[in-house]
């Protein structure tokens, strides 16, 4: 009987004479989740545009994987079913003709580690925050910035593995606020070819830069541009019907608006700039898992309450699309709402921009300001 390591060779001789390294068919994604975790690749590659082969089957996975084509990028999102030797040794006999794979895996062993350049340590069945070690480095910055990693679930009984990087491997994360041995939780190897993501990717469905999309998804994205080596700019879908902190900030930027952005007391972002002459601020309101669903401008003026309620009311009665009246603090106020739910399309969210800004002047005026 062959040895794994022999195995390895000959698939690996195999692979190599079909030009693995050159791109080739696409994208292919093994998708096995245990008890609805969630599902990022996918999802991220239909955000990025990217076209993909999808299999929920570890044999046809094999099969793609081994069948004569070649690969662009090889996703390995496991937490399902543990996987036979054949198909791990394809897996790291790819990597050695030299693909490109990301890896996340719920039963790692010595083998299949060593291909990724890391050498694994104990599993762990309960889900554990993952920790920046590399802060500039692009799986964390590019498209998409990423910080720790808290998991929000646990669907399953095993949930990764403790490493530490060998060879010319580089740790960029781990299970300790700062680096230590045999605690590393991401590790890019083989000439940046490789991630090893040490926890299970479809258990971090938080937003902990609170930009409205989940943080699994902004870090798939960046493995698929990190690993693809290209850059990528997420596509404006045709329809929005939610925007993101990175959506807004985007278009505004496009508009040549200078902003700040903050956030309110519960998360939310808020961005600030001027508009027809006065500082004016634009929140999100209603997180959905896409982002955003409705945007509501507002604008004050310190005006003393006395004497304004005829100029608000007339406003009021004689102009569609927005609404004045007295605030709280004695302050005439202005607003405007946009729904996105249902869907609208990016001209729509720039002419809501820019149509406040004619609101704005169109009301100064109205007010004999």
């Amino acid at each position: 009987m062959k040895s794994i390591r022999a195995r390895v060779v000959l698939l690996a001789f195999v692979l190599g004479s079909l030009g693995i390294p050159a791109l080739g068919e696409g994208i292919l994604v093994l998708n096995e989740q245990c008890n609805k975790s969630a599902a990022f690749f996918p999802a991220a590659l239909d955000a990025l545009g990217l076209a993909y082969t999808e299999v929920n089957d570890e044999y046809d996975f094999f099969l793609a994987l081994t069948g004569g084509g070649s690969w662009d990028l090889v996703i390995v999102d496991e937490y399902s079913s543990r996987l036979y030797d054949d198909t791990l040794d394809a897996i790291a006999a790819y990597i050695v003709a030299g693909g490109r794979v990301y890896m996340n895996y719920w039963e790692w062993d010595k083998a299949i580690a060593a291909a990724f350049e890391a050498e694994v340590g104990d599993h762990y069945f309960d889900p554990i925050p993952i920790y920046v070690w590399e802060a500039a480095h692009p799986l964390l910055t590019t498209p998409n910035a990423v910080g720790a990693l808290n998991p929000t679930t646990n669907t399953c009984d095993s949930d990764g593995a403790y490493f530490r990087a060998m060879g010319n491997g580089v740790e960029i994360a781990g299970y300790s606020p700062e680096s230590a041995t045999l605690q590393a939780a991401i590790v890019v190897g083989n000439d940046g070819r490789t991630v090893l993501f040490g926890g299970i990717l479809g258990l971090f469905s938080g937003d902990e830069n609170g930009d409205g999309r989940a943080d699994g998804l902004e870090f798939a994205e960046n493995v698929v541009a990190f690993l693809l080596g290209t850059p990528i700019v997420r596509p404006r879908p045709s329809l929005w019907s939610a925007v993101s902190t990175a959506d807004l900030d985007r278009l505004l930027s496009e508009m040549e608006i200078t902003f700040e952005r903050t956030a309110t007391p519960d998360g939310r972002p808020v961005w600030s700039f001027e508009l027809g002459g006065v500082l004016a601020t634009l929140f999100a309101y209603d997180l959905s898992g896409e982002g955003y669903t409705s945007l509501q401008f507002y604008t004050t003026w310190e005006l003393p309450a006395q004497g304004a309620v005829p100029a608000v009311n007339s406003w009021n009665l004689t102009h569609r699309g927005s609404r004045a009246y007295v605030n709280r603090d004695g302050e005439i106020a202005l607003d405007a709402d946009l729904y996105l739910a249902g869907g609208v399309n990016w001209r729509a969210v720039r002419a809501f921009i820019a149509r406040f800004e004619q609101t704005i002047t169109e009301f100064r005026r109205h007010l004999g300001r």
